[in-house]
């Protein structure tokens, strides 16, 4: 199924042919004549690459050579990156503005010049010799016929058998229940969409809605149209009318057509299907459309497509994305194809094979069919094991027919967009794929095209969103920053696996990886740690490394990354400090993280063709190169959490390119301040720290925030208010006004959605926040800005969901400014913050207005004055320490629908504080004073997690025995003496017990034995603990023990034998346990044996 795609390379490689680097070295001579002969055989070999790439498949000479051809275009793609290199260097040396001491010397230019016409020539020989043979495969110029031939594959019809469709219920509800509710209410034409990948049963819900009962009641007419590749508006407009029951009589005018068309809809209420749509161009349907417009009120068109912009251009609601089958619902259609004659004792350990396949099928019901139609007359468990294990594209014709669907939303993508979702397939399956960081490596591989003055970014947007609608990415996220994340279906990626072969390669580090010749794209991850060795020294050349997960061990790295001439990507998260990158100047994307991380050599300053340098996560990163500034094709510059940072390298406003810069330290010297930012088209988001720096609000203005309309998050820093060394020279009222002045002057652009202030030591907010010149805002953290007594009405931001308060001391009060004048005011807040307000009192709101409709998570801590705050019934979590006790009962009795709560740092709870908490889930009580006699655990009879830390209590209050939902309990008390005997009998679900730092626990209660649901046991820090209940052999769920810390354990009892389920067991730092008993030996399940810090025993791990 691997397919050669050489197109986009070879189109590629022509534009570097045509490029300013060859000018640049002002080519002359026999160099000349080269590159003029490569650039005529290359455009021979262009006009002829469609209809090759097509043909490939039916014939494995065309596939050869083609195979043969890449690798020819390959080496001339090496020879162009020495010369455009080459040409990059010798610009930045001469320079006038550039002192640059480079450590790639120039050579010689006459010599240059004859090394790469030998190059050149010896290339072009090889292609020309290649060009030769395809004309014997008589390939024709210009495009392909072959995916006309398989239009005839995917007629579908409207009939369906209902009974051998199952998961589909709700789905045809749904849209049937649109599709009555419309039959009255709607005058114009109605049309909805059924979106999604393909296989998932688009055509088959449109079938069931179209079959329905109650809809064929409402509807005079109803038609069926598979429409397919081919929106041909006179071809359509027949299917119509015929499915519609007339005669097109051989009509062949369009507009004849079109006119009986009209007269057969007219005064008639119609549903039609118009199934598998491919067609993205709005004046054609337009065109359709108009002659459809004729119907009754409430007539209808269905829509089936895997585009989404199809389905955004064609329907007049909201489309309706399908999704995959629900596990169950998998579960059930499999068994229906593999399991013909039903299951019986016999299959079992089919069952449990048959559902692992299922979940290699994702919910996709095509793929689900398919195996289970290959597996119905199996019953040998070998043949079910191979079916697991292979790969789809291996599972006989019904593998083959499974990727022949989805291939077809593949075969509808441009050359280049073939070429950039195929690499996605380096990812392992379920990898979360970071928009940014897979555009970074798109443009790095060059598999993005240039198109006139468009960004290679923006073209990469715009190839990730295509490849979205087209249902290639799914779970697509962004969070307010920005950063869009995304998932491929494994199918989806089965796909993309199928078309790349072993190009790009995905492996596990262990020490007998098998890494094929043929990879040019290398992902290596260790998924846990290890001691194994990988050996890199037969490696090929790459042109990708991504180094994944836990370190991993390598006897070569620096070596052989040294030794990688042509390396375009290196992705790395662990020790790199020795590698240098003087060998690496092709390199395009780097990308370190890791506290190792303390400097970067400066030779990286000298990889002028780089365009994204991650080095996220680098918490000891002190410096950046110096030379940073030479980076003139620098893209994105990450260096988000590299918090040792203190400075930044001079003239980085001289990377003109820069799309992306996390982070940004004004300093002191010429080259560093804040003006630096001014021509750079930053986008995403940016944190500012060191303002203190900036002089005036002139050259804070100088930074044009205002003017970075895709900044989506934005971050202002002073030094913390402790740090008075910066504040020597000037008194506290100036430094106030500076401060105003200069935020002041920092006003970014309306579309931020993110603003965090720290620090700030002005008395004012700034006028642009005052007077909400940011609409768009969706998250406000202001931490630290002491001096500030009012709040911004913040109260009229229609989208804001997330508020954090931390730290103004001097407000005192919140009132009605901080709602505005609206009549519903912070209409969409989800969470607030409000911690150590110190001298806040009060907390009050307008009568006779909506507040906190949505507010749904409220945090309280450290405000010791507040007396008074509003009743918010929309709560479904609070967190609140160190306030006045009177506020507990109020705030508690009114929020009703709590589902988890925190309570810290209170001497005292009030008798029924929770006795309205009837859906309550989570509860932490942490740091209060407990009575045993506390009716605090009455009445939550849906409570699962209970946390109870820090309290003094020497046993737990009594309504313990009453949580019979409960699946967690963590106590971490040191005075708790003993676990109630009765108090354990009701906790029928409680699957972990966690006891932390007993001191006062000198045993566990025999009430051990009703906990038969428990599976995970932790003991820490019990001292006095002398050994565990013989009670313990009741525990028939138990999986986990593990005993840390116990210094007073002697023994274990032998009953310990019983827990047949046990798998780990972990004994640490109990330096009294003498031995093991000699039931351990019968513990079938354990698999892993763990002793540590017992001197009687013999340290290690066993399994």
């Amino acid at each position: 199924m691997t397919e050669v795609l050489l197109s986009p390379l070879v189109c590629t490689i022509l534009d570097g042919l045509k490029s300013w680097s060859l000018k640049e070295l002002e080519l002359a001579g026999s160099l000349k004549t080269e590159v003029a002969s490569l650039e005529s055989t290359l455009t021979t070999i262009q006009a002829v690459l469609q209809d090759a790439e097509e043909k490939q498949w039916k014939s494995e000479a065309i596939k050869n050579w083609l195979v043969k051809l890449k690798q020819a275009a390959y080496d001339l793609e090496a020879v162009l990156e020495d010369f455009n290199t080459e040409a990059l260097s010798r610009s930045l040396h001469t320079d006038a503005r550039s002192q640059v001491t480079t450590f790639f010397s120039l050579r010689n230019p006459l010599l240059f010049r004859l090394d790469m016409a030998r190059k050149f020539k010896n290339v072009r020989e090889k292609l020309d010799a290649i060009a030769g043979e395809k004309s014997k495969f008589h390939l024709r110029e210009g495009v392909g016929e072959a995916e006309i031939e398989r239009n005839e594959d995917r007629q579908t019809s409207s009939l369906v058998k209902e009974s051998e469709v199952l998961g589909r219920a709700d789905e045809k509800e749904k849209i049937v229940s649109m599709l009555l509710c419309n039959e009255s209410h709607h005058d114009d034409l109605s049309v909805y969409a059924i979106c999604g990948m393909g296989g998932l049963g688009k055509t088959t819900i449109a079938q069931l809605v179209f079959n329905d009962e109650n809809v064929a009641k409402v509807f005079d007419l109803r038609g069926w149209v598979c429409v397919s590749d081919d929106f041909d508006i006179k071809r359509l407009t027949k299917a119509i009318v015929e499915s519609f029951g007339g005669n097109s009589c051989g009509i062949q005018e369009l507009d004849t057509l079109q006119r009986c068309l009209a007269e057969k809809l007219l005064g008639k209420r119609f549903l039609l299907v118009l199934d598998d749509v491919w067609n993205e161009y709005h004046d054609k349907w337009d065109r359709l459309k108009q002659a459809l417009q004729c119907g009754w009120k409430g007539s209808t068109v269905i829509v089936t497509t895997r585009l989404e912009n199809v389905a955004l251009m064609m329907a007049t609601t909201p489309f309706y994305r399908l999704g995959c089958l629900s596990d169950d619902d998998s579960w059930s259609l499999f068994k229906q194809r593999a399991f013909g004659m039903g299951m019986n004792g016999s299959n079992a350990n089919l069952e449990t094979i048959g559902r692992r396949i299922v979940q290699r099928c994702g919910g996709v019901p095509l793929a689900i069919k398919a195996i289970g139609s290959i597996l119905r007359f199996r019953s040998q468990e070998s043949e079910w094991l191979r079916v697991k294990d292979s790969e789809i594209w291996d599972l006989e014709d019904k593998g083959s027919r499974i990727l022949a669907v989805l291939r077809l939303s593949y075969d509808h993508l441009p050359p280049y967009m073939r070429q950039c979702f195929s690499f996605c397939s380096i990812f392992p399956k379920a990898f979360v794929m970071e928009k940014n960081k897979l555009i970074g490596l798109w443009m790095a591989n060059g598999f993005i095209p240039s198109r006139g003055a468009l960004d290679l970014h923006d073209m990469g947007c715009e190839i990730f969103s295509e490849l979205t609608w087209r249902s290639f990415f799914q779970e697509i996220k962004e969070d307010v920053d920005g950063t869009v994340t995304c998932k491929m279906h494994d199918l989806i990626h089965d796909l993309a696996t199928s078309i790349m072969g072993q190009e790009c390669c995905v492996i596990e580090a262990t020490e007998g990886s098998q890494i094929p010749k043929t990879a040019r794209h290398l992902f290596v991850y260790n998924s846990s740690p290890s001691t194994n060795v990988m050996d890199f020294t037969t490696l090929q050349p790459l042109q990708s490394l991504i180094l994944h997960g836990y370190d991993i061990n390598f006897s070569n790295l620096s070596r052989y990354i040294s030794k990688q001439k042509y390396l375009k990507v290196l992705d790395m998260g662990f020790n790199s400090s020795n590698i240098a990158f003087k060998s690496s100047k092709h390199l395009r994307y780097l990308c370190l993280h890791g506290s190792h991380v303390k400097t970067l050599p400066e030779s990286t300053s000298f990889l002028h063709n780089l365009q994204t340098l991650n080095l996220g996560d680098c918490y000891n990163l002190q410096m950046l190169p110096k030379g940073t500034k030479n980076l003139k094709n620098l893209r994105y510059l990450d260096i988000r959490n590299c918090d040792a940072l203190t400075s930044m390298p001079v003239a980085l406003g001289q990377l003109s390119v820069l799309r992306k810069l996390s982070m940004f330290i004004v300093g002191k010297e010429d080259g560093c301040g804040i003006d630096e930012l001014k021509g750079l088209a930053l986008e995403g988001e940016l944190s500012i720290k060191g303002l203190h720096n900036v002089k005036s609000s002139m050259e804070a203005k100088n930074a044009n925030l205002i003017k970075k309309h895709n900044l989506r998050s934005l971050s202002l820093s002073w030094p913390v208010s402790s740090d008075l060394s910066w504040r020597v020279s000037c008194n506290e009222s100036s430094r106030h006004q500076n401060d105003e002045e200069i935020l002041s002057a920092l006003q970014p652009h309306s579309n931020l959605k993110k603003l965090c202030i720290f620090d700030y030591q002005g008395l004012m907010f700034p006028y642009w926040m005052m007077d909400l010149l940011l609409p768009n805002l969706v998250e406000i953290s202001l931490e630290n800005c002491e001096r500030c007594h009012q709040l911004p009405p913040l109260g009229k931001l229609r989208f804001l969901k997330v508020l954090n308060i931390c730290r103004i001391s001097a407000l005192k009060y919140i009132d009605d400014t901080f709602y505005g004048d609206m009549e519903s005011s912070f209409p969409s807040l989800e969470v607030l913050s409000i911690r150590e307000a110190l001298c806040l009192e009060e907390w009050t709101t307008v009568n006779g207005r909506e507040h906190f409709p949505l507010l749904s998570s409220l945090t309280i801590e450290s405000c010791p004055k507040l007396v008074k705050l509003p009743m918010i019934q929309s709560l479904k979590q609070l967190y609140i320490r160190g306030t006045n006790v009177t506020l507990l009962t109020p705030l508690i009795m009114n929020a009703t629908v709590l589902t988890s709560l925190q309570i810290s740092d209170f001497n005292e709870l009030p008798d029924g504080l929770l006795q309205n908490q009837k859906q309550l889930d989570t509860l932490s009580v942490l740091s209060c004073s407990l009575k045993s006699s506390s009716d605090l655990l009455d009445n939550l009879s849906c409570l699962k997690y209970l946390n109870i830390q820090g309290c003094s209590i020497e046993s737990l209050p009594a309504g313990l025995q009453n949580l019979s939902s409960l699946k967690s309990l963590d106590l971490d008390c040191d005075s708790l003496v003993s676990l109630p005997v009765n108090g354990l009998q009701g906790l029928c679900s409680l699957s972990s017990l966690y006891i932390l730092s007993g001191n006062s626990l000198a045993s566990l209660s025999e009430g051990l034995q009703y906990l038969t649901s428990l599976q995970d046991l932790f003991i820490n820090g019990c001292p006095r603990l002398t050994s565990l209940p013989r009670s313990i052999q009741h525990l028939s769920s138990l999986r986990y023990l593990r005993i840390w810390n116990c210094r007073g354990l002697i023994s274990l009892p032998d009953e310990i034998q019983h827990l047949t389920l046990l798998s780990l067991l972990d004994i640490n730092g109990c330096s009294n346990l003498m031995s093991l008993p000699q039931g351990v030996r019968n513990l079938n399940a354990l698999e892993t044996l763990r002793i540590r810090g017992c001197p009687h025993l013999k340290d290690g791990v066993r399994k």
